[in-house]
């Protein structure tokens, strides 16, 4: 067995310490002491040329004279954020609140000390004390690895600790409190569920905005957005070409999620009927309420009936009502769902699936394969249910 090598230098700028390899960068402040910086390459022959290349790459960073090579993570964090301006801005805060929970973990941890001990610890945390789902940890692992990969290029720290750490599986199973589901959960409507549906919600004050949801495949923020100026009764079509979300705050802005969603439909007879009903009952909402109808941005097809706004959650909590009341329909679906059930219903119909991504709108055909391969799979266990009872009936 070989003895361990002496800790001290092994090329310029490069020691070894307790069986690791570190990089060593003058302090601008005082060119007489220096920053040590973990490679996380072990201390052996072999890794010093690749612990050279890691050093001279901090050092012609195209940011690391203007920074403090001694950042907290959680500045660095805030700094990546302001920075991230070519994005929606419903994106960026749901970046905001992934990226908080990075900062308070870590709080006054330098940038530069990050471990990939503390990155496995943080994420079991994330399930051990929050209990988030599994996906939401993801999605913060996610954005936790793109910051220190920026922070890579400005010189800021020579390895990415992050992107090694797999995710504690047993500790989502055991602790998330939102339930994971595999593909096979009733997240969509059949066409006799969604017939169903439609039937209970005939009456319903939002009985259009699930039709046509669920007749288009619209996203929450598509139906929310859908403006007067853009149905065009005349030439029986609609344009959909503008969204209200919410992240921090509510955005109405004339974008759709990608390019791929901005799209045209053509509209029925029956649907230019509803549209002329939806019109009649905006008129005699403002004679109902006379000075006191909002007039603000009335543009909008759907509001409140004295003109006021709908916040983005309230189609969303409505939907959740009426499914709770209604326990013959899935317990599980979201208003969401409404649109995967116009996929799932599409699909049954044998549309195949690029017709059904330009319906929809998706901006990778890959989405409407995902979904369109669950939905085959829960029809065809749903035949093989069905041959299988007709063999083998129970006493």
């Amino acid at each position: 067995m070989s003895r361990p090598r002496k800790e001290g230098k092994r090329a310029r700028g490069i020691q070894g310490r307790h069986g690791t390899l570190f990089i060593l960068i003058p302090r601008p402040e005082d060119n007489t002491k220096v920053y040590w910086i973990s490679t996380g390459l072990k201390d052996i022959p072999n890794n010093v040329a690749t612990a050279m290349k890691m050093r001279e790459k901090y050092l012609n960073s195209r940011r690391n004279c203007v920074m403090e090579p001694n950042i907290l993570l959680a500045d660095y964090i805030d700094l990546y954020l302001v920075s991230k301006r070519n994005i929606y801005n419903n994106t960026k805060d749901s970046y905001f609140y992934r990226a908080e929970h990075i900062k308070k973990y870590f709080n006054e941890l330098p940038l530069r000390k990050l471990k990939q001990e503390d990155v496995e610890a943080f994420l079991d945390n994330l399930f051990i004390e929050f209990h988030l789902s599994a996906r939401y940890v993801k999605d913060i692992k996610v954005l936790f690895a793109a910051i220190i990969e920026e922070a890579m290029k400005d010189g800021l720290i020579v390895n990415n600790p992050v992107k090694a750490v797999v995710i504690n599986k047993s500790l989502a199973f055991e602790f998330s409190e939102t339930e994971e589901t595999d593909g096979d959960d009733d997240s969509f409507f059949s066409y006799k569920e969604a017939m169903r549906f439609l039937e209970i919600v005939r009456d319903h004050e939002l009985y259009e905005v699930f039709y046509l949801t669920l007749f288009f495949g619209l996203r929450r923020e598509e139906i929310l957005g859908l403006r007067w100026s853009q149905v065009f009764l005349k030439q029986k079509m609609i344009r959909i070409n503008h969204t209200v979300t919410k992240g921090r705050a509510v955005y109405r802005q004339n974008s759709t999620k990608s390019v791929s969603s901005k799209r045209t439909y053509p509209l029925t007879d029956e649907q230019v009927e509803l549209f002329k009903r939806l019109k009649e009952k905006e008129a005699a909402n403002k004679k109902l309420f006379g000075n006191k109808y909002v007039v603000n941005e009335t543009d909008y097809v759907f509001k409140h009936m004295d003109g006021s706004l709908f916040y983005p959650d309230y189609f969303s909590k409505e939907f959740r009502k009426i499914i709770g009341r209604n326990p013959d329909l899935p317990q599980n679906i979201t208003f969401h769902g409404l649109r995967t059930s116009c996929i799932s219903i599409l699909a049954y119909e044998g549309y195949d699936v690029k017709s059904i991504q330009n319906w929809v709108g998706h901006k990778n055909i890959e989405t409407t394969y995902k979904y369109y391969v669950k939905i085959k799979e829960r029809e065809a266990k749903e035949e093989i249910s069905k041959k299988m009872i007709s063999m083998f009936k129970p006493k």
